[in-house]
């Protein structure tokens, strides 16, 4: 059962807030008491209580102080914290905005250090140059991803075409596959650089190592590299 009259400590442990806080707000005229014992005590009523619940609340969506005593004290709470939750709601957009670009670019940056075991960025343009050579080879992965998926239904509609047509289409169809596939190989080496895991020396392959060399997904390709001359799988990056 709710009590009538509250204390300074009461109010403190019914808000889980500290004592000091309440008197902070009584101080700043946020939620003063109803009246003062005669020993100088606060004592609050049914109503503060409620009313510091409301601070509370307010407090933990982001409102400053001001804002609290602009929504406590205005002659129209409703429209003053429409504005302000609005306004509040705007800012944590931008926030989170801001903070997924941070991640992106800590992402980015590990991902750099985690390839060549050694810091390579030294400031803000060397990371929005990164940045920049990184966006440009995800979007050369995800089309090349593209190119062999169309390639995949290339080959079964050829399949499918020379089960009917036969005769000189199945050498025109198996042509057109055959230049899609070289044509397939090209674009891939021409926009890809592979770092060596042992000497960190970047290097690109041409047309026919790309063409002969495995390719395992994420593992990258199986080469040789030109500096060190040691074999391994070398994962794909972005070309200067």
């Amino acid at each position: 059962m709710e009590k009538e009259h509250y204390t300074t400590g009461e109010i403190a442990k019914l808000c889980h807030v500290s004592k000091r806080t309440v008197q902070y707000y009584d101080k700043e005229e946020i939620i003063q008491p109803f009246q003062m014992s005669e020993g100088g005590r606060r004592i609050y009523s049914k109503e503060d209580l409620q009313k510091f619940r409301l601070v509370i609340l307010y407090k933990n969506l982001g409102l400053s102080l001001k804002e609290i005593k602009e929504v406590l004290y205005s002659e129209n709470k409703y429209k003053v914290i429409t504005d302000i939750l609005t306004q509040q709601n705007m800012k944590l957009d931008q926030q989170i905005r801001e903070m997924v670009d941070l991640k992106k670019k800590i992402t980015i940056l590990l991902e750099d250090l985690n390839l060549n075991k050694e810091l390579t960025i030294f400031n803000c343009d060397d990371l929005d140059h990164l940045i920049h050579h990184k966006k440009h080879h995800d979007t050369v992965g995800r089309l090349t991803y593209l190119l062999l998926s169309l390639y995949i239904v290339i080959i079964f509609m050829s399949a499918y075409l020379i089960a009917i047509l036969g005769g000189l289409f199945t050498y025109l169809i198996l042509g057109i596959d055959i230049i899609f596939l070289l044509f397939l190989i090209y674009f891939h080496s021409s926009k890809n650089a592979y770092i060596c895991p042992y000497c960190k020396y970047k290097f690109s392959i041409n047309f026919f190592q790309d063409m002969l060399s495995f390719n395992y997904g994420k593992k990258g390709k199986y080469l040789k590299c030109p500096n060190c001359h040691k074999r391994s799988w070398i994962t794909e990056t972005y070309k200067e």
